[in-house]
Parts: structure tokens; sequence; C-alpha cells
């Protein structure tokens, strides 16, 4: 009788396998569409601020954008290749998706950081009367785009010496190293920069919270006064990745990272749609939108996305 079992047995497995492959195919679907998404709107806020010459904003800033429109094409250099029941993606494109991966994560956690620090540098500089120093700027601008060659070259170098560690993670979503050291550096570069950002959104707190008045002074005798709006957005926007860095943690552990990684990976996926969102709903970029509309005249503040000829003082309506 326990042989009249067998083949039941066999098919709720069967069954199972294949509802499991299932949901992970519709993640992945997932997670290329939001990609798609994010990039596309990226792509209009980007190139909205580059080419009007109504809308200002600081080398900082494209940076920062450019971090998270390179991880929005990462799933594309693997399309077709994701699914279980697909064919293995080729070495070339997978140990370049592979670099691109480990490059994205530090220079979008660096970027952050150096528009937050920028943002700070320009509240205590305006508060007292003062410039940012050029070579400060300069640093800022600098350090994300080095971080991020300096790791993908790194990882593309170890993936062209070693091909059999260059391959798809288990769960199809992008390509990666069957190495620990470079998701180990990787770790540490991320939660540096994102725990700096996290004391530098405290400290500026902490300054608008003992300077108030001077503040709302300065924003109503400056005409390159530091907009509150941005603080809010640059703010906001720096508290997600801190989610999406707890469900990192999450993917270490055996028992949980087949149910956290794929809801882990969408969430990336939507930080770049998010920051699009953010940053591209200010003032000046939807009015260069909203074209049908009567333009008028409307007091610029200083913003830390916006730079005014001296590139420390920045403007947005």
């Amino acid at each position: 009788m326990a042989a009249s079992f067998g083949p039941l047995a066999q098919a709720r497995r069967d069954q199972a396998v294949s509802e499991s492959d299932s949901s992970l195919q519709a993640w992945i679907m997932a997670f290329n569409v939001v990609s798609a998404f994010g990039l596309i709107l990226l792509s209009i806020v980007f190139f909205t601020a580059l080419l009007s010459p109504n809308v200002k904003r600081v080398s900082t800033w494209y940076s920062y954008m450019v971090s998270w429109m390179v991880f929005c094409i990462t799933p594309f250099l693997v399309i077709g290749h994701q699914a279980p029941f697909d064919p293995p993606p080729s070495f070339a494109p997978c140990v370049l998706d592979s670099a691109l991966m480990y490059a994205f994560r530090p220079f979008a956690a660096f970027g952050t950081l150096a528009l937050i620090l920028q943002l700070y540098l320009n509240v205590s500089t305006r508060l007292k009367r003062g410039e940012v120093r050029s070579e400060l700027l300069f640093m800022l601008l600098v350090v994300p785009p080095t971080v991020y060659l300096a790791i993908f070259l790194w990882t593309f170098i170890l993936g062209i010496a070693d091909p059999n560690a260059v391959k798809l993670e288990p769960e199809g979503f992008y390509c990666h190293l069957e190495k620990s050291l470079p998701s180990t550096v990787n770790a540490c570069l991320v939660i540096f920069a994102t725990f700096t950002a996290l004391v530098i959104e405290v400290l500026i707190v902490v300054l608008l919270s003992r300077n108030w008045r001077a503040f709302r002074a300065l924003q109503r005798r400056d005409e390159h006064a530091v907009s509150l709006s941005i603080i809010i957005r640059v703010s906001s926007f720096a508290v997600l990745p801190m989610i999406g860095l707890g469900l990192s943690f999450a993917t270490y552990v055996p028992n949980l990272v087949d149910k956290i990684f794929p809801p882990y990976n969408l969430l990336l996926a939507a930080l770049p749609a998010a920051a699009a969102l953010i940053f591209g709903s200010q003032t000046d970029i939807l009015n260069i939108w909203m074209f049908w509309r009567v333009k008028r005249k409307t007091k610029t503040h200083l913003s830390l996305t916006t730079v005014g000829s001296n590139s420390s003082g920045m403007h947005t309506p």
C-alpha cells in the first residue's frame, strides 16, 4: 500500500516545485519591470535638469542620480536567463553584470552620503555667512565615482581571473561571484556610508533646532536661503536604504534567505523610482513639464541639489 502513494507524493512534490518556480518568476519579472520604471523616471528627471536652463543642480546630485541609473540597467544584461528553466547567461554579460552589481551599492551609498554632507555644510556655512570650501566640494564630487570605479574594476578582474566563480545567483535576479570577500568589502563600505549619513542627518536636526530662528531669518533675507523642503526630501530618502540594509542582514540567515531575498531585491529595485519621485517632484522640474501653466516668477531658495555660479550657492524655486 505504501508503494501506491509513491506517484501521488511525487506529483505533489512536482506541483510544489512548479508553484515555487512560478512564484520566483513573478518576483524576477517584478524586479525587471520596477527597474525599467525607475530607469525611465530617473532619465526624465536627470535629462530635464541637464538640458533645461531653468533647472540648476550641483555635480554631486548628478553623480547621485547616475548611481541609481547604473543599478537599473543591471537586470537587462541577463534578461532571458534569470528563470530556473532559462538557459544560463554567457560569461561576458554575466561577469559585467556582477561587477556592476557589486560597484553600484557603495556608489549609491557614498553618493547619498555626499549629498547629505553637502546639505549639512551649506546649512552650517550659510548660518555663519560663509561659503563651503571648494576643496571639500571637490572631494564630495570625486569620492563616490572613485569608490565605484575601484569596486567595479576589482570585481571585474576577480571574475576574469576565475571564470568558474562567475554565476547567476541562486534566485536568478543577477550575476555574482561565488567568493565571500567582495560581499564582505561591499557590506563594510555600505554600512560605513549609511551610518555616517545617519549621523550627519542627526547633526542637521540638532543644527536646525539650535538655530531655528536664525535659519528662518536667513530664508527671509537671503535669496540663497536653504530650503527646508529639500532637507526633508533628502532626509526622508536617506532612511529608505536603512530598510534595505536591515533586510540584507537577514539574507545571511540560512533559514530566511529564500523568503527574504526576493522582497529584498524588489525593494532595491524600487529605490531608484523613489529617488526619481522624491527629487523629480521639485517645483522647478514640475514647472518644466507643466508647460500649459502660466509661468510666474518666484523667489529662489538654496537647496542641496542646485548650484549657483560659485558652486556653493544653490537655488530652487
